[in-house]
């Protein structure tokens, strides 16, 4: 993949192409990554951020959706950690510690 790329001078990191592996494997079969799959996704913020945003928008708006925020794309949008990797905890400072 990082070959098709390279000929347009793009360069793809490995994470970025083992996480959209990931996310069309997960269910145990290889889902396409494309808008039309986007469409079967439960998270209006989420469809947002592929490639229509306005058209996924008014659906949304007309369809009164709401989103849960459990999918990274929508969490960032909002301005919220995800849930996972470091947003996967919180660290509590014990109060005989804090300054």
């Amino acid at each position: 993949m990082n070959n098709v790329f390279a000929v347009y001078g793009i360069e793809v990191s490995k994470r970025h192409l083992s996480l959209t592996a990931d996310y069309m494997t997960f269910t145990g079969a290889i889902a396409p990554f494309n808008r039309t799959a986007m469409a079967s996704s439960s998270s209006p913020l989420q469809k947002m951020t592929f490639e229509t945003t306005m058209a996924f928008m008014k659906e949304a708006l007309l369809h009164g959706e709401e989103d849960m925020l459990s999918s990274p794309s929508a969490r960032l949008v909002m301005g919220s950690l995800s849930r996972g990797g470091t947003g996967a905890f919180d660290l509590l400072v014990s109060p005989e510690y804090s300054a």
